[in-house]
């Protein structure tokens, strides 16, 4: 580790070089090449470093390429308080708060509210209290909020009656009553927060049985913890499941885009997956709008390490629309997009959710924007307007801005009428003129222009002329499937006199007489249309036009062209009805392609999928015997590269699959390793100097941010505690934790697991 924080001539990294790299890494992350181990080991160097100008701006750099990475922000927001830069603190919290909902960095924002207004007398109480219920609002549902609860009560119970902070916190006290006051607002928190399956459950409903008993009126007490009891049980009954679900899930992730982060990110997407999904059951049966909190924040997030993922955004904005919530999703969709300015979906979706929720000006504005779009890119492209002119675009491709315009079109008849949608064909079409010979021709864009008039305006006449206009470009002329698409049209008109003329004309070109495709719809068509005599006269045009292997594929292709002239069955299916033996494009094996064809190239002791395939009795292949592997494997295999890419020394397969499924490849076991990895510990180099191993109940551990329930009992390692010193001093909670939790049955006992470093940790960043 210390190695590797060290520059070319042995001297550790300053921070201007450490700022230099974080701006190449920037760099191959726009080129989409993102090198985590080079920014795994930038992060390390970082938060090694104290604060000052140089280091901020480094900070800054990795911010900007990561806005959402939590542990980044929480160690920059420490080393802000640390140096006393409360403007500049504020500035982070501004920045980072609502978009990065962990509760380590909200910890860091209560002890930074505290700071900033311990002599403010009481109005400072009020912010503090104020920032309290803030913080409850926003992640007061999580499986971890335990903490900020018992903080809530403790700050409202801690002013005396007749001090001007008790006067500020509860202003509606009347004279002689001031303790009622108090009591109405502390009940009110507790409420709230035994119907929370938190870590801390169990404790705070003994504090709330013990406060409600404590007070002057017995029957009352009984009646109200009689009340709120069914709903404390429900909320212990969810809560270790609850637990179940989140104890492997993490907050530290690079926020990468998908197949960027490894294995790691795809084990943790599907368990923030299964966690959303399960969340979104509501299996505790609550109201709708605690629903929602909790589902939002169970979102919000799944967002800090899944920023990219468009999945996420989908489901997000969906649950909104699903609920009735138009104005949520459209919001949440609004966020994506700056995400994820490159989803074209994400853009379209909006646009179908202002048209469903009677908005139709609001989704044609979108679809104009990204037509205009298309239209200033292609002019740059053809240097007929300035960039600057043009400002910032988003880049699309030809097939984005095909299916753009034809989703354009069908808005416009649907909310307007058939002059608008034809009026922007002919823009459409004058776009797809102005494309570069080279690139795709677009001829769906025709294709849907002809069948919207068809389909929708039934008329017929304005479709020949869209599919005619079509044939006039050479590049459709020569696009088998345009042809096909305008032949189906006549067909369905039963205009089968230009049906055949069609067919004739495309055929008569010299490109197009070699596409064995037009050739099998010549021939069923005239199967269905024409009589034998016209059937074998195509079969002998065919057979004199093509050349080679192309001749094979149609001569393979008539057998079953013969049987079903409609084309209404699949090949495969085809060839099963008939008894014939599978084709060459249903068999499994990769065509010859020339790989390993060299002896004692690389891969050449890889042996192929037919010698895993066993045979039967007559020597056919049976069904291959596949081997069960662990979806981690599988998922392992799958991003190996094909074997002729491989040099040097390729290992035998079978060893390799033995080795795999030999280990513990259990999500605990998973995440331990992932973690020993990001921390710097490798089989070779064992723990790194200066660092406890994991698993240990004492401080000191790797740094902090990975990992994020409070497991440490089952098998899963506890949290890292973080880099600063012990958690000092037990507080009057965590001497009810050690007192209480004399067990092992990975059970809290009802003040936050036990021996649970994760909890100290959140307290002595809230603890100013």
């Amino acid at each position: 580790m210390d190695r590797d924080r060290r520059g070319g001539r042995g001297e550790r990294i300053t921070a201007a070089q450490l700022l230099g790299k974080v701006r190449n890494l920037k760099v191959r992350n726009a080129e989409d090449k993102y090198d985590v181990a080079g920014w795994d080991q930038a992060w390390e160097e970082l938060r090694a470093m104290p604060m000052t100008e140089e280091c901020r701006a480094v900070y800054e750099e990795v911010v900007s390429a990561f806005p959402t990475k939590a542990d980044v922000w929480c160690k920059y927001a420490e080393l802000e308080l640390g140096a006393g830069n409360m403007a500049g603190l504020k500035a982070i919290f501004q920045r980072c708060l609502m978009q990065v909902p962990s509760l380590e960095l909200w910890a860091l924002y209560i002890k930074f509210i505290r700071r900033s207004n311990k002599s403010k007398g009481p109005e400072g109480a009020v912010e503090v209290r104020n920032a309290l219920n803030f913080t409850l609002e926003v992640t007061g549902q999580d499986v971890n909020s335990g903490p900020f609860w018992q903080d809530c009560i403790s700050h409202l119970q801690a002013a005396k009656p007749g001090s001007p902070e008790f006067a500020a916190l509860f202003p509606q006290a009347m004279a002689g009553q001031e303790d009622q006051a108090r009591i109405a607002a502390v009940r009110k928190v507790y409420q709230a927060a035994v119907c929370v399956p938190h870590s801390h459950l169990d404790g705070l409903w003994r504090d709330y049985q013990r406060f409600e008993n404590e007070g002057p009126n017995k029957q009352f007490a009984k009646k109200v913890l009689d009340e709120w009891s069914p709903k404390y049980q429900a909320a212990k009954a969810v809560y270790r499941e609850r637990r179940k679900r989140t104890q492997h899930l993490s907050l530290a992730l690079w926020p990468l885009p998908p197949g960027k982060g490894g294995l790691l990110q795809d084990t943790q997407a599907a368990l923030w997956r299964d966690y959303l999904t399960y969340e979104r059951s509501n299996p505790q049966g609550l109201d709708v709008p605690t629903l929602q909190q909790r589902v939002s924040l169970a979102f919000d997030q799944a967002l800090i390490c899944f920023l990219h993922f468009p999945e996420f955004w989908l489901d997000y904005a969906d649950w909104h629309a699903s609920c009735g919530r138009a104005d949520a999703a459209a919001a949440t969709l609004s966020k994506a997009q700056v995400a994820l300015p490159q989803c074209l979906q994400l853009r379209l979706l909006a646009a179908d959710l202002h048209e469903r929720t009677g908005n139709p000006q609001q989704a044609v504005a979108i679809f104009e924007g990204l037509a205009q779009n298309l239209e200033q890119q292609q002019a740059v492209t053809r240097g007929t307007l300035a960039p600057a002119e043009a400002g910032p675009l988003l880049p699309m491709t030809p097939e984005q801005g095909e299916l753009v315009w034809s989703q354009y079109m069908l808005l416009l008849r649907r909310v307007e009428n058939e002059y608008h949608s034809r009026k922007l064909f002919l823009r459409a079409r004058k776009w797809q003129q102005g494309l570069a010979a080279g690139d795709y021709s677009c001829w769906r864009l025709y294709a849907d222009a002809a069948m919207l008039e068809w389909r929708r305006g039934r008329d017929a006449g304005a479709a020949r002329n869209i599919f005619e206009k079509g044939l006039e470009d050479q590049r459709l002329f020569r696009e088998p499937q345009f042809v096909l698409a305008y032949l189906d049209m006549l067909t369905g008109l039963g205009d089968l006199d230009n049906a055949r003329a069609l067919l004739a004309r495309v055929l008569a070109d010299e490109v197009n007489a070699r596409s064995v495709m037009l050739w099998q719809r010549y021939l069923a068509f005239e199967g269905m249309a024409g009589d034998l005599a016209a059937v074998l006269e195509v079969e002998r045009q065919a057979v004199a036009a093509l050349r080679g292997e192309e001749v094979e594929q149609l001569r393979a292709a008539l057998p079953l062209v013969r049987r079903d002239y409609n084309l209404l069955r699949a090949p495969q299916e085809l060839r099963r009805i008939l008894s014939l033996p599978a084709g060459p494009s249903d068999a499994s094996a990769p065509a010859a392609t020339g790989r390993g064809s060299v002896a004692g190239g690389p891969g050449a002791n890889i042996r192929p999928p037919s010698e895993y395939t066993s045979t039967g009795p007559s020597g056919a292949p049976s069904e291959p015997q596949l081997r069960d592997v662990a979806p981690q494997v599988y998922l392992f295999n799958k991003s190996l590269p094909p074997p002729e890419m491989v040099e040097g020394i390729v290992p035998d397969v079978d060893q390799v699959l033995d080795v795999l499924m030999a280990l513990d490849l259990a999500p605990a076991a998973v995440m331990q390793a992932c973690l020993d990895l990001e921390s710097g510990k490798t089989l070779a180099q064992g723990e790194p100097a200066g660092q406890e191993p994991y698993g240990r109940s004492e401080p000191g551990g790797p740094p902090y941010g990975y990992g994020y329930g409070s497991p440490g009992r089952d098998g899963y390692p506890p949290p890292p505690y973080g880099d600063g010193p012990g958690p000092g001093p037990m507080d009057e909670y965590a001497k009810r934790r050690y007192a209480n939790d004399d067990d092992d049955d990975g059970y809290d006992d009802g003040y936050g697991g036990g021996r649970d470093l994760y909890h100290q940790r959140l307290r002595r960043r809230m603890d100013g």
